[in-house]
């Protein structure tokens, strides 16, 4: 059948003529040919870096990128010593993260802007793992080359009673957190899981990131109390802030304001003797030359078994949105499934040189891209700038005080604080968005900073279903100089049919909302099909009684005091509110209302307890002499309709649009009536 000359399209005839249904329609993927040009295209995709260089202009970029890494290595310097500590690592541990992973990440990275190595979010975390150990009696230390089980736990000398490990257990700890890590980010990117940050919406990180910034400030209050110059952190901040913020324009590069610090706090504890004379603790001994390669312990994993995703999860998460943003700023793409696996192999890489789980950082990522740098490039020669300070130059910071680095860190989290000044624009956006974002924030600072993602991640997931369950249908008028249906409610020079109520829907159908689906049609219809049904039996009872009544009276019966008073036919009205009944004698339903169409056109899916509610909704209305009608179905939830079994049955129900439906609706005959009336139904 042509469709050409049909004015009301439905739906299934539509499908008959234009959709592909046999195999040889349906287009397909050409079979997989391992040719010469396909294996390079592969080895490319695997190792990014290779098809990056194809394209190096070595003339302009290479001088881009050394000034650009020679920058970033100085930043990286003081930030990985700082954030180590924070990792209640030695700070070496920091220098070594900031090399090794880095040279993996060059390889099989595929953003040309992030800089990799320690962040305060991913420290923080390890930090905490390792702190599951303080008072155990059973822990991971390190002997010699491996890892081993040892009674004893040491005494911090500067503290009460409080236990401690030493530097040998917590990097052993550090190295199985690192390659188990690892080895849960490549096998996300292999079964293609980089999808999952998806699910964490920027309220939900920037409330963690926040609840995260308190607990790394004050988990550096006592390194910086243990200063007798008060508010030296203050002072560092304002000196960053303004001096950064005031000449940007001007210069090229920033100021390296954390290595100047890095480098007096150093010079003035080695010449006034600082840990002789005041006892403030330093970073202590830092060895020259690179660590021995050893293979991680896997005990007492079970300890931290839960952190390892959570750990794999926001490294990945954090790093992969820095990489978005900065591609998406230089026109180019990554792809966050290879990004997963670069991650996971830097961190196998690491773990065997004492480095715990490495990301991008923030800072270092703006200032890599804003200096000018081109591409991973970059990286190398700001782990070469590391490497020499690994080899040579690590002992001249052993007189470094430990609240130096531990200022670097607290000023390091003012932007992650200054988050909360959003919250007034979040609020005026979405409530459901200011909500996330303060649950998530207050549940990272009170509770954990594990249990903040978990409950922030669970509480974003309820909202979706909240805001399902709480979205209502909407009664829909045509303007007929756009030809367009909205809402007459928001729209002007609407039309709406008495006879025919269109209702549009802008959500799924499912488990979670089909019972206020089906209450919010009722609604708007006017009519309810139970309850109609009820005062129709009721009427019908009362009508048959009065009947009977008169019956006997006439004929000399008992009841014949019963006067039979002639009354107009009863009627029951439902146009526009509830059923009202008056004079039963006989029943007659005054019904306006013909056709339901439900705009589907922008529901999602429907689920099987969808298709129910809907099989249900049409058979209810149906009872009353009302039909449903369904416009604008997509194929899944046409394919859904095949499996449930809706179609055949109500296929003629289906239209394309809501025009094809509403021009049917039209043309169809009201239900019969005893006396020809098409609004009247009698009920005897």
């Amino acid at each position: 059948m042509s469709l050409k000359g049909c004015e009301c399209r439905k739906l299934g005839e539509f499908r008959d003529q234009f959709r592909k249904n046999s195999p040889e329609q349906m287009s397909r993927k050409p079979k997989c040919t391992c040719d010469k040009k396909k294996a390079k295209s592969m080895v490319n995709r695997f190792v990014p870096m290779l098809r990056i260089m194809n394209k190096y202009n070595w003339r302009t970029d290479f001088i881009a990128d050394l000034i650009c890494g020679l920058t970033v290595g100085i930043m990286q310097l003081p930030q990985g010593m700082a954030y180590a500590m924070l990792a209640e690592m030695p700070p070496v541990v920091g220098l070594y993260m900031s090399f090794f992973p880095v040279l993996i990440y060059f390889l099989f990275g595929s953003s040309k802007h992030i800089s990799m190595g320690t962040v305060a979010v991913v420290s923080l975390l390890t930090g905490s793992v390792v702190a599951k150990f303080y008072g155990s009696t059973n822990v991971v230390t390190t002997a010699g080359d491996n890892i081993t089980l040892s009674e004893n736990v040491t005494m911090s000398p500067d503290t009460e009673a409080v236990p401690s490990l030493s530097y040998e257990t917590k990097i052993g700890i550090a190295m199985t957190l690192s390659m188990l890590v690892g080895f849960t980010q490549i096998a996300m990117g292999l079964l293609r899981l980089g999808f999952v940050t998806t699910y964490m919406s920027d309220p939900l990180i920037a409330g963690f990131t926040t609840g995260t910034a308190v607990h790394v400030g004050t988990s550096q209050v006592k390194y910086i109390l243990g200063l007798k110059i008060p508010r030296t952190d203050g002072l560092f901040q304002v000196i960053k802030v303004q001096v950064n913020q005031r000449f940007k324009k001007k210069l090229r590069i920033p100021i390296p304001i954390e290595l100047l610090i890095v480098i007096t706090g150093t010079l003035l504890s080695h010449f006034l003797k600082f840990n002789e004379n005041y006892h403030i603790k330093i970073v202590g001994n830092v060895p020259a030359g690179l660590p021995k390669p050893s293979f991680p312990s896997f005990e007492r994993v079970n300890v931290y078994i839960a952190d390892i995703p959570i750990i794999a999860i926001i490294s990945f998460a954090q790093s992969v949105s820095i990489a978005a943003v900065m591609a998406k700023k230089n026109k180019y793409t990554i792809d966050a499934n290879q990004e997963l696996i670069a991650y996971g192999a830097g961190n196998i890489f690491g773990s065997f040189f004492s480095c715990y789980p490495y990301a991008a950082s923030v800072s270092r990522s703006s200032v890599q891209d804003s200096a000018g740098g081109k591409t991973q490039i970059a990286s190398l020669f700001s782990a070469s700038m590391v490497l020499v300070v690994i080899l040579w130059l690590g002992p001249l910071f052993e007189n470094l005080p430990n609240c130096v680095l531990s200022a670097i860190i607290v000023v390091a989290l003012r932007s992650l604080l200054l988050q909360v000044l959003e919250l007034p624009s979040v609020w005026r956006t979405s409530k459901y968005d200011f909500y996330i974002w303060v649950v998530t924030c207050l549940c990272a600072t009170l509770l954990h900073v594990d249990y903040g993602l978990v409950i922030g991640l669970v509480f974003s997931f309820f909202t979706v279903v909240l805001r399902t369950q709480m979205a209502r249908p909407t009664s829909l008028g045509k303007i007929t100089e756009q030809d367009v249906y909205k809402d007459p409610k928001k729209y002007v020079k609407t039309n709406q049919n008495t006879d025919i109520k269109v209702i549009g829907y802008s959500y799924p159908i499912y488990f979670a909302n089909g019972d206020l689906f089906v209450r919010e049609v009722y609604r708007l219809a006017t009519i309810k099909p139970e309850t109609l049904r009820k005062m129709i039996r009721r009427a019908s009872q009362m009508s048959e009684a009065s009947t009977n009544r008169n019956s006997i009276a006439s004929s000399g019966g008992s009841l014949n005091t019963i006067i039979n008073i002639p009354r107009q036919d009863s009627v029951v009205s439902v146009n526009g509110q509830l059923p009202e009944i008056y004079d039963i004698n006989p029943f007659i339903l005054e019904n306006t209302l013909s056709h339901i169409i439900i705009d589907c056109s922008a529901v999602a899916f429907v689920d099987t307890v969808g298709c129910k509610v809907i099989r249900t909704l049409i058979q209810d209305y149906d009872t009353v002499g009302v039909k449903v009608y369904l416009t604008g179905l997509s194929d899944d939830i046409w394919s859904v309709f095949e499996a449930t079994e809706i179609l055949p049955t109500y296929q003629d129900r289906l239209f394309l649009t809501i025009d094809d439906a509403l021009q049917t609706a039209k043309k169809e005959p009201r239900r019969a009536t005893e006396n020809g009336s098409s609004d009247k139904i009698s009920y005897m």
